[in-house]
């Protein structure tokens, strides 16, 4: 007899099985989006991992049976259109990265959940929540923005409507660092969170941890620019200075005092409305999480899609300085960081690199500069303003070094 199915998980990957799987209670059916192995190697083990949390104090390891069944979109669509057409089904969560935040024909994200949510329609199974947990502003309702246009452009005005009436998009905010699994086996560390705007979902998640608050937003932009941004940052430092692990960047003697400032320099001021949080404790925490040496998180999986990441962890708190008169000069070196990254690295994995390594590549600073930040598929502009400041700093790393440079701007604060 098939499960009683309550969540419907769509990215079958590391961070969802040690974060929401640990997170939520009730039985979960956990899609994979890319790869049919990742889905058939958890259901061999009959669904259930182990996750072991680690850091200085020593491991704790949990069994984690909430995934009930591991399925692959789209060989598996009979059994998520049977889940999707349930009333039990309460919920439909993501995490399938920044890049998939667009509509790209049949087989995008948005296009497979109006799809999903047709069948349900159809079914008159009633409303649930989606809830995206993806490192996307405003995550949710952007999601939803996706899914009317694909419905609006089927002409679909039943859907449409049902829709807006029957299907609410809570925005949230997850945070958990997880390394790319190397075994059967998630590695990770002992923080771990999850905010959701207020929402009737809220009675599922009694006594699991999971926060409900009136607004995201500031939980949202303090993890997207203090984690996130740093997170980058120091990946592309750690790719073209040739330190493997984010933990041995973050404590570099030189690496160490630049993330501090900018994060309490610059990354701070940039957010305006921090919803009661003590942003200068919060940073100091991820710097110590961050610094985990138990982790083993490579630089190399972070500094992914950086053409998705970068607009809304860098640019964005850019761009709000700006309109603040506030200068940013470390986050100008963490663009010509990455612009450097771009030029040099053998490895990039990253959907627009095919365009953005030639452009990178180009001899003169400046040119370099702008040709790879004014690029079309850029949603996030960066303010033209920066760009002879990031020429000036990519002609320094292209001289002498990306540490040379971090001492110089350490030197001038």
């Amino acid at each position: 007899m098939a499960n009683s199915i309550q969540f419907l998980h769509l990215g079958l990957g590391a961070f969802h099985r040690a974060h929401q799987a640990v997170f939520i209670k009730q039985n979960i059916a956990s899609i994979s989006m890319r790869k049919s192995d990742v889905a058939d190697s958890l259901r061999a083990l009959g669904n259930r991992f182990e996750v072991i949390v680690r850091d200085g104090d020593g491991e704790i390891t949990t069994l984690v049976e909430s995934i009930k069944e591991a399925l692959f979109y789209p060989r598996d669509i009979a059994r998520i259109t049977e889940i999707v057409r349930s009333p039990d089904l309460a919920a439909i969560t993501l995490t399938v990265t920044e890049k998939a935040y667009k509509n790209d024909g049949p087989d995008g994200v948005p296009a497979r959940i109006a799809y999903l949510l047709n069948e349900r329609f159809k079914a008159g199974a009633g409303g649930l929540a989606i809830i995206s947990c993806d490192n996307v502003p405003s995550n949710s309702q952007r999601l939803r923005g996706l899914i009317l246009e694909v419905v609006a452009a089927a002409g679909n005005s039943e859907l449409l409507q049902w829709i807006n009436e029957n299907i609410r998009f809570p925005n949230s905010m997850i945070d958990r660092i997880v390394p790319a699994m190397t075994s059967n086996a998630i590695t990770t560390e002992p923080f771990n969170q999850w905010v959701i705007e207020n929402d009737l979902i809220s009675e599922l998640f009694a006594g699991s941890g999971v926060e409900f608050v009136p607004d995201v937003k500031p939980y949202e932009l303090a993890k997207i620019r203090l984690f996130n941004g740093v997170h980058s940052t120091l990946a592309y430092i750690g790719e073209v200075e040739g330190i493997e692990f984010v933990a041995n960047a973050i404590t570099n003697p030189v690496i160490a005092p630049f993330i501090k400032a900018l994060q309490e320099s610059e990354m701070v001021p940039s957010i305006i409305d921090t919803g009661g949080i003590d942003l200068l404790s919060y940073a100091a925490t991820i710097r110590k999480r961050i610094s985990n040496p138990t982790l083993r998180h490579r630089a190399h999986q972070i500094a992914m899609d950086g053409s998705q990441k970068m607009q809304q962890r860098i640019f964005d708190a850019m761009n709000d300085l700006e309109k603040l008169a506030r200068p940013a000069p470390l986050h100008v070196a963490a663009v010509a960081i990455w612009v450097h990254f771009l030029a040099t690295n053998n490895e990039i994995d990253d959907p627009l690199a095919h365009k953005l390594t030639p452009l990178a590549k180009s001899a003169d600073a400046l040119e370099a500069v702008v040709k790879t930040l004014s690029l079309d598929e850029f949603s996030r502009k960066l303010n033209p303003s920066y760009f002879e400041a990031i020429a000036k700093d990519l002609a320094t790393i292209r001289n002498s070094s990306v540490l040379e440079l971090l001492s110089n701007k350490i030197a001038t604060l």
